[in-house]
This record gives C-alpha cells, sequence and structure tokens, in this order.
C-alpha cells in the first residue's frame, strides 16, 4: 500500500466597512460556563445503551478483526486529540505542545523505534513513506517546518500546500528550502480570483489544516500507518503558540488515510470544481466516489472485496469511517440555510431537545453570514436546551474593523439574535483559534451520513426517535460565509466518548483562562 500510494501521488502531480469604536462592554474578570457546573471529570454517564452481549465464532472475530485493523491485527485503530492552551498575555504566553506532537508525527517518518532507542530508518522503508501538510499561515513560525526539512533531506517525500493570501518571511524561506531538495515539494494554489486549490470563486482561500504521513508512531511509541491529522492551528506562533488549538490523529484507519490522501492530491492538482459541479467539492465527490477508497482484490464475479463501497456514502462527498467512527465533510460547499448541505445546521437540526441537551460554541469567528445558525440555537434554548459561546477578543483594530467591529468576535447581528432568546445565551471572549462545538443531546441520525455509529457500535437508525450521544465537532473552518461556501477547508466530527472529554476539559481551560471575560451584550 505504501508504495501504491507513491504511485497515485506521482500520478496526481503530473496530471496535474467603516471603522467604528468598539462597544462598551461589561467585562467579569473570572467568567465561568453556566451551561453545565461540573468538572469534566464528573460528566454524567451517558445514557447511550450499552452493546448487546452475544457469542461470537472464533472465526467471526478473527474476521471482525481483521475489518477492524485493515493494516493487520498489531495496528490498532485510534484517536489522539492534541491541544494547546497558552494562559497569559497574547503573543507572550506560548504553548508547544501542539505543534511538538505534529513534529512528533513528521519525525516517525524517517526515525524508527529500535530497543528503546530512535536511529534513522532503512533507506527502503524511507523511500516508501511520505508526507502531505496544509496550513494557512506560518508567520513567526518556529515549530515543523525544521522537521519538514529534515524529512525531506532523509529521503521522505515530502509535499506542501500553503495559502496564497497569507505569505510570510518564513513561508517563503521555508518553500525555498523545501525545493531545493530532491523530495521536497512545495505548492501555493491560485486559480484565477480564487487563492484556494479547489474553487474558482472570488474570496476563497487555501484554509484547511492537514498532515498525513504514511508510516509513523503513535503517542505512545507504537508503530502506526496512516496517521491522518486535521485541527484548527496553523504553524505560525500567532495561532499555533499563543492561541488556543485542537485537532486529533487517527492512526492506522485505512479509510479515512486514503479518502484524506485524495483530497490532499484534489487540492495539488487544483481539481475543477466549477460550473460543472456548481462549485461544489462534495458533488465533485460523488461523481468520483470509487477513487476515494480501498479494495484488496475481486471475487469471481470480478468485484472489489473487502472494499468500502458497499453503501452510498461516498456519494454524498463527505468521508466516513467506522473504524475510527470519524466523519471529515470536506468544503467548498454549495451550502445554503435551507438545503441542509451546512456541517453545523445539519448537526443542530439532528437534536431533540430536552433538559438533557448542552451546546457548547467555541469558534474564533462567527459572522453574520452564518446568522442561521445563530437562529437555531435560540430555537434549540426555547426547547429546552442550554448554549454557551465563547471567542477571540480582537486587540488589535485594524481587525475588529476587518471583522466584527467590537473586541468580540461574535458579530453584532449573531449577538441580536442570541438577545432573542428566552434563556440567555452567555457569550465570552478569550483567546480561542478553535472551530469547535461540542452537543451532548438526543440526537437523530445523520441524513448526510447513514452509516455514522454510535460509540457502542450500533446504527443510529435503531432509534428513529433519536438517542443520547455526544459529538465533536471541530476542523479549520470557521462560522463564516467564506470559510463554508468557497474556501478549501475541512470540518470533522466524532462520537467518540474519550474524545468528547478531552475537549470538554479544553472548553473549560478556555473559560479559566487568565483573558477569558464574560461580554454584556
Amino acid at each position: 500500500m505504501r508504495r501504491l500510494g507513491v504511485g497515485l501521488l506521482g500520478s496526481a502531480v503530473l496530471v496535474g466597512a467603516l471603522s467604528a469604536a468598539p462597544t462598551s462592554a461589561v467585562e467579569t474578570p473570572s467568567p465561568s460556563p453556566t451551561a453545565d457546573a461540573a468538572e469534566p471529570t464528573n460528566v454524567t454517564p451517558d445514557p447511550t445503551p450499552a452493546p448487546t452481549t452475544r457469542d461470537v465464532s472464533p472465526q467471526a472475530a478473527e474476521t471482525t478483526a481483521a475489518q477492524s485493523r485493515p493494516y493487520g491485527p498489531d495496528y490498532e485503530v485510534k484517536v489522539e486529540p492534541n491541544f494547546s492552551r497558552p494562559n497569559g498575555s497574547y503573543m507572550k504566553a506560548s504553548d508547544y505542545t501542539l505543534l511538538n506532537d505534529l513534529e512528533r508525527l513528521i519525525r516517525g517518518s524517517y526515525l524508527e523505534r529500535v530497543d528503546g532507542e530512535w536511529v534513522k530508518r532503512k533507506a527502503a522503508d524511507i523511500s516508501n513513506n511520505y508526507i502531505y501538510i496544509s496550513v494557512s499561515r506560518m508567520e513567526n513560525s518556529k515549530r515543523v517546518g525544521r522537521e519538514l526539512i529534515k524529512a525531506a533531506k532523509a529521503g521522505v517525500d515530502v509535499y506542501m500546500i500553503h495559502g496564497k493570501a497569507s505569505q510570510s518571511k518564513e513561508s517563503r524561506a521555508l518553500q525555498k528550502s523545501l525545493t531545493s531538495l530532491k523530495h521536497g515539494h512545495f505548492r501555493i494554489c491560485a486559480k484565477g480570483k480564487s487563492l484556494a486549490c479547489l474553487s474558482t470563486l472570488n474570496g476563497a482561500i487555501m484554509h484547511s489544516k492537514v498532515l498525513l504521513v504514511s508510516e509513523t508512531y503513535d503517542r505512545d511509541n507504537k508503530p502506526a500507518y496512516g496517521a491522518t491529522w486535521s485541527g484548527s492551528a496553523n504553524l505560525g506562533g500567532p495561532s499555533g503558540e499563543y492561541t488556543f488549538n485542537n485537532g486529533w490523529t487517527t492512526y492506522n484507519d485505512k479509510k479515512i488515510f486514503l479518502q484524506m490522501r485524495e483530497f490532499f492530491q484534489d487540492m495539488w492538482a487544483e481539481r475543477n470544481i466549477g460550473k460543472t459541479y456548481k462549485y461544489d467539492y462534495p458533488r465533485y465527490i460523488a461523481a468520483n466516489a470509487r477513487r476515494y477508497g480501498f479494495q484488496t482484490g475481486t471475487d469471481e464475479k470480478g468485484e472489489p472485496v473487502n472494499s468500502f463501497y458497499r453503501t452510498p456514502y461516498a456519494y454524498n462527498g463527505m468521508f466516513y469511517s467506522e473504524l475510527s467512527n470519524t466523519t471529515y465533510y470536506p468544503t467548498p460547499i454549495s451550502a445554503s440555510p435551507a438545503n441542509g448541505r451546512d456541517p453545523v445546521i445539519n448537526l443542530l437540526n439532528r437534536v431533540v431537545p430536552d433538559s438533557t441537551c448542552k451546546i457548547r460554541l467555541q469558534h474564533n469567528r462567527f459572522k453574520y453570514r452564518r446568522i442561521a445558525v445563530a437562529q437555531k440555537l435560540t430555537r434549540l434554548t426555547e426547547r429546552g436546551c442550554l448554549v454557551e459561546a465563547i471567542s477571540f477578543r480582537d486587540e488589535i483594530k485594524a481587525n475588529r474593523t476587518a471583522h466584527c467591529q467590537q473586541y468580540i468576535r461574535i458579530c453584532k447581528p449573531i449577538l441580536d439574535v442570541f438577545r432573542t432568546s428566552v434563556t440567555r445565551i452567555p457569550a465570552a471572549y478569550a483567546k480561542p483559534h478553535d472551530k469547535t462545538m461540542l452537543v451532548e443531546a438526543k440526537l437523530k441520525s445523520n441524513p448526510w451520513n447513514k452509516e455514522e455509529l454510535l460509540p457502542n457500535g450500533e446504527n443510529f437508525s435503531k432509534y428513529p426517535d433519536g438517542t443520547f450521544v455526544r459529538v465533536v465537532q471541530a476542523g479549520s473552518a470557521a462560522l463564516t460565509g467564506s470559510n463554508l461556501v468557497v474556501s478549501d477547508e475541512i470540518t470533522t466530527e466524532t462520537t467518540d466518548p474519550s474524545v468528547y472529554k478531552e475537549y470538554l476539559e479544553h472548553w473549560y481551560a478556555i473559560w479559566r483562562s487568565s483573558g477569558a471575560r464574560n461580554w454584556s451584550y
């Protein structure tokens, strides 16, 4: 599969407002979330039904294990969240935790663990390895780029996509270093008025944050194939080091890795998803669905076996794997408030509101073109849901003018909608660069992804009236119009309880941070 990956990559490469003074606000020095007083360690037990106990034959168990670990029995499919949580003055307090984790993933491409020591991999193994990375910014970057250079010097094929809209001296230096190496590759996408890789529409940018490493190690130093990371962090100091960020890595999930590899190759090749696909990347995926998967052979009729084409989820234009139970929604998406193609609205529409429903938003930006999200949140509060929101505090006047014309990046039209809620929606600011929504509620099945499973392995279809579950929605896309409709982005979801618990801890860390303030509106 590693040789096949390199070959496929080779073919893909060949083919391919007025300024206003800030609104006065009443600031409370020590805000705290009101939707749930409990700390993350005291989360209410999940009322989702437990898995049904049944006898499984040794043969069936062996088959199930082979299907759940496509790289072999020694390669467990797992999901590892990672976070940066600087707590102090902006641009002075750093946290390199998340960026260090990305460096660890890259380092594992050219080093291996032998007798408890890290040594250079064999040349043949390195030559089969590759790294794909996309990032939109890297000003003042001190991390990750150096490991990319080391990997390329060692012989790992490194492919990097960077946003043209946000070039910096650091990105230009990395581009020069990588392209001077035999195994280094660097691409800046631009298509007409667009600064994105996929869309040709004006205002589009390349904003996805993705890292794929074909062979590396997990956090426990266990060998891993197909590491897939996606999150909110750029490589630069203003984002990756000085603000709260999040991401997660899936290991040994062949389905997600190969689908995301195709996504990256589509960006690298600047696929044409213009008028033919209505500027809608999921429609392009649907039209070419069989490219986004794997198969290990054919049966007597010539049909693929051990394939995940068995159900039509790929034809909805999103990526999903039941192995890690993670969903990836790539954009640009031709979405409107009414057509169900906004991943955020899609998740909120699944909520059956009652007294157990809690929704927590931690988004860097929440702008007026996503007012339908605010309206939906307000309607859910009227029926029992508790909703909270925290966003970024803008210190720079030019940024405030460009975004919400006030310190908090939840724009006034959104707050005006929140104000109509019968139950007050607390709003606060701190330094989150996250693009995250945490939902714990009774949910119905996902109309976009009928394959999505509950944590116990059951399908949502077993509970037509809904069942309680906790969902993390994260990724690179902020609550803005351009980040949904035109730009290159990734939105991720999972029902993994351990991942939810870690994201809830991250939520509390933001609310407890020294820069957090309640916003009066």
